[in-house]
């Protein structure tokens, strides 16, 4: 018995270290990082920088001060105790909350996220450009390519039309969003949140000993602690998405009264209880409305004016509202514009205008580097352009943003520019530069 006691202080004192070394390195590592352009924009992808979520640092405090009062607990008695094993819980806990705080009240770095992840599966799902253009785009130096138009609507989570005591299974996947998991968050994650994860959860299974045998009551006690805070603070999450749905609807049934200060003040209230809808499509262009209506003179009124424009197929006059508002300090108005241009650049490029289509790509690009359907857009336009430079180029800026991304597809998206770059070597008829292409291509 006595090397079988010895080989399990030595397991725990190993999980012990390890946990300890995660929680170190989850405190020098992002957790959360969405690449985008500097102030004065990118020309190259080598000026693409990383933004990240300023509760990161806060986050990160909470983890090093719990790993201290952890490690304290052990030197005070020096073996683990009951206090020990629960604030090791809570500290399982604290990594967990931090999607929602990225993804809820961080609204303009998840509102950036939102907006790749959107974009990437506008190129990439079964409809998308890719698969479209699948069987005929090939033919005649991609003459036949017909570009998928982007998303109307940028939402990083969905108001609830239901009641709160309709909740089951099916609603699973809302009450995650609000919850801030999501295909966007994952994306974008970095190695220091999964370091916090596994580092607080290993110091937790080696807490659960006392003298090299486990004490199973401190783990019912640690349960029961993780349960009700983990409740606790799901239900003020889940709660919070309801109350601005409510808000919302009340700021259209006074809107509808011309009541229109009372709606905005409702307007506001939502988005202090569910900050991401500042970055929602919807509300820009409600509050455009709303202040329009008010006689305010506002950015919000003047994009909302181009989507009037816009409806009217004036898009020349909607473009000359749109191109100022590309570069406003508000990152909502910035970037919905940025959206309403590419929306142009397509319609330019599916009409074969292909001079302002790559002035608009262009521009656009320079803002938001990192959109991988743009890139592959000005792909095909250099391909139409007969310019394989631009191929070229957009081949290494393709490479180069996709080792920022967590893409599952990021081989697929590397393989088609390969495949375009197989076209642009033969335009300039270059044997050995087809051969390279087709053979990355094939092992991206």
């Amino acid at each position: 018995m006595r090397p079988l006691l010895s080989l399990n202080r030595l397991l725990f004192v190993a999980l012990a270290w390890a946990g300890f070394a995660a929680l170190a390195l989850s405190v020098k590592l992002d957790w959360f990082a969405v690449p985008i352009a500097p102030p004065q924009g990118a020309l190259t992808a080598a000026d693409i920088i990383d933004r990240t979520p300023t509760c990161t640092v806060w986050f990160q405090a909470i983890m090093a001060v719990g790993m201290v009062c952890v490690a304290a607990t052990w030197i005070w008695k020096r073996q683990w105790t009951v206090l020990s094993t629960l604030l090791t819980s809570l500290l399982c806990l604290t990594p967990l909350m931090y999607p929602y705080f990225v993804m809820i009240r961080s609204p303009v770095i998840a509102a950036d996220a939102a907006w790749l992840q959107s974009q990437h599966n506008n190129l990439t799902w079964l409809g998308g450009d890719i698969y479209a253009n699948a069987e005929f785009a090939g033919r005649g130096w991609k003459s036949k390519s017909y570009v998928i138009d982007t998303s109307r609507q940028l939402a990083a989570v969905n108001l609830p039309s239901w009641s709160p005591w309709e909740i089951g299974l099916h609603r699973c996947e809302d009450l995650m969003l609000w919850l801030g998991y999501s295909n966007t968050f994952c994306q974008f994650t970095r190695r220091g949140w999964a370091m916090a994860i596994i580092g607080s959860a290993l110091l937790f299974l080696a807490s659960l000993q006392s003298n090299g045998q486990l004490v199973f009551f401190r783990a019912g006690a640690a349960l029961i602690l993780f349960s009700v805070t983990a409740m606790a603070t799901g239900i003020i999450g889940w709660a919070l998405p309801f109350m601005a749905s409510r808000e919302i609807e009340l700021a259209s049934n006074l809107c509808s009264r011309r009541e229109f200060e009372p709606s905005k003040q409702h307007l506001q209230r939502a988005i202090d209880y569910l900050p991401i809808l500042s970055q929602d499509t919807y509300y820009v262009a409600q509050r455009g409305v709303l202040e329009q209506r008010m006689g305010i003179d506002s950015e919000y009124a003047m994009l909302q004016r181009s989507q009037t424009l816009e409806t009217a197929a004036k898009y020349d006059q909607a473009f000359a509202i749109l191109r100022p508002l590309s570069v406003s300090a508000d990152p909502a108005i910035k970037r919905e514009a940025l959206r309403g241009v590419l929306r142009f650049a397509i319609q330019d490029f599916n009409c074969a205008r292909f001079e302002q289509s790559r002035e608009r790509f262009l521009f656009v690009l320079r803002q938001q580097p990192c959109d991988v359907k743009l890139i592959y857009l000005i792909q095909l336009q250099g391909i139409r352009e007969s310019s394989p430079q631009t191929v070229d180029e957009m081949r290494g800026w393709m490479y180069t943003v996709c080792e920022k991304l967590n893409f599952g597809t990021v081989k697929i998206l590397r393989a088609v520019v390969q495949q375009n770059g197989v076209v642009a070597a033969g335009m300039q008829q270059d044997a050995d530069a087809i051969w390279a292409a087709q053979g990355k291509a094939k092992r991206p």
